[in-house]
């Protein structure tokens, strides 16, 4: 970093820039853990941090409190639901996920109740990361509204006629020229004999 911006911030500021992106897996089975954690890592630039149970993932949500937690359902001591139950009431703006061999609409709205925002089923690991990634993903500002220019219809401007030379003929000619003509006609009339 170089010394301007060293030099302005505190070191909270640099700490908290520093601070990876942290997952938290609650996962009772270790080769389920070592498979999510494999993929994660190789998805995204995050630091995962796995559990073997919902007790240990309550507590390790209050020591760390990681950017976003996935959950198993079935899991000893405590279980994934019981676990999204206790870290939403504490932790309300952190995305729980739950990943689960026993997916069903049952589950999903029984998980929905407890702050969890997605299940996901174990046998889609292409959507456990998608959806990672989209809770992850940084929230974009809203679009600036463009102001409405109003619908004023503009006339028909007929531009100006040429300026012509002072002194040319045709200036002289149209200052000079008789209304009627030479024999006191009007011009364009023509007087028949």
């Amino acid at each position: 970093m170089s010394e301007s911006i060293i030099s302005g911030a505190t070191r909270l500021d640099l700490l908290i820039l520093r601070m990876p992106t942290r997952i938290l897996i609650a996962e009772d089975s270790q080769p389920v853990r070592t498979a999510l954690r494999t993929l994660l890592e190789d998805a995204g630039p995050w630091e995962i941090i796995a559990v073997e149970n919902g007790e240990d993932a309550v507590a390790k949500a209050q020591e760390l409190k990681p950017d976003l937690i996935i959950l198993d359902l079935v899991m000893p001591v405590m279980d994934g639901l019981r676990a999204a139950k206790q870290i939403s009431q504490l932790f309300p703006e952190i995305p729980l996920l739950m990943h689960t061999m026993h997916w069903s609409p049952q589950v999903e709205v029984e998980a929905q109740k407890v702050g969890i925002r997605k299940v996901v089923s174990k046998a889609d690991s292409r959507l456990l990361v998608s959806t990672v990634q989209q809770f992850l993903a940084p929230v974009a500002p809203p679009p600036v509204a463009e102001t409405p220019k109003p619908d004023i219809p503009t006339p028909d401007v007929v531009p100006p006629p040429p300026i012509l030379e002072s002194g040319s003929a045709s200036v002289s000619d149209a200052l000079s020229a008789p209304s009627s003509g030479e024999n006191g006609d009007v011009p364009g009339n023509r007087r028949v004999s």
